[in-house]
């Protein structure tokens, strides 16, 4: 990622004022529901947002230099940002949006696959999801976090087949119960 100071279109010294200015002007132009979903405007509204948190957080270039081979440059550092994007639109239940810009990060860590749990339970994709969780913790297994969301997907699954084998197919409640559940995790976890 560049410099988020330039990525905002901002200098270094400005004021909040401007900083938040300069984001809605952005915000505005590139807000994927401005944009019907356009792929490049989803991308780049990540990359808006993450910078923005940067700035207002005050760790925007915190012992990093924003020449040839700095942190921004780096792929972690974009993968960082997405992830960021990718957790705003999560906590804001817009699951599409973060599958979308999931499908843009080529290194598939644990953490990846967690997200794409999340993501994918929330719209639904159940099995998706659940083989992501699974993924997420045979590639780091002592992570809680990725525990958790595994053993919720396999016990909605349980308790749904349950209900359903006990009352017949009553719809979507187990998709309803499993996404509840996965907002309620990721809330803990966020805050």
């Amino acid at each position: 990622m560049k410099d988020p100071y330039k990525v905002l279109g901002v200098s270094r010294d400005a004021s909040d004022e401007e900083i938040s200015r300069a984001y809605r002007k952005l915000a505005k132009k590139y807000h994927p529901d401005l944009n019907n979903g356009d792929e490049y405007s989803t991308k780049k509204m990540g990359e808006i947002n993450a910078a923005y948190d940067e700035v207002k957080n005050g760790t925007a270039g915190s012992s990093y230099g924003y020449g040839g081979s700095s942190y921004y440059g780096s792929s972690s550092s974009s993968e960082f940002n997405n992830f960021s994007a990718v957790k705003q639109y999560i906590a804001m239940g817009r699951y599409a949006e973060a599958i979308n810009i999931l499908s843009g990060v080529s290194n598939r860590s644990a953490e990846w696959y967690y997200y794409s749990a999340i993501a994918h339970a929330g719209i639904g994709n159940r099995i998706t999801a659940l083989g992501h969780a699974q993924k997420a913790v045979e590639m780091d297994p002592y992570n809680q976090e990725y525990q958790r969301i595994l053993n919720t997907l396999q016990g909605g699954g349980r308790s749904y087949q349950q209900q359903r084998s006990t009352f017949g197919d009553i719809g979507n409640i187990g998709t309803y119960c499993v996404r509840f559940a996965l907002l309620n995790l990721f809330c803990l976890w966020c805050c």
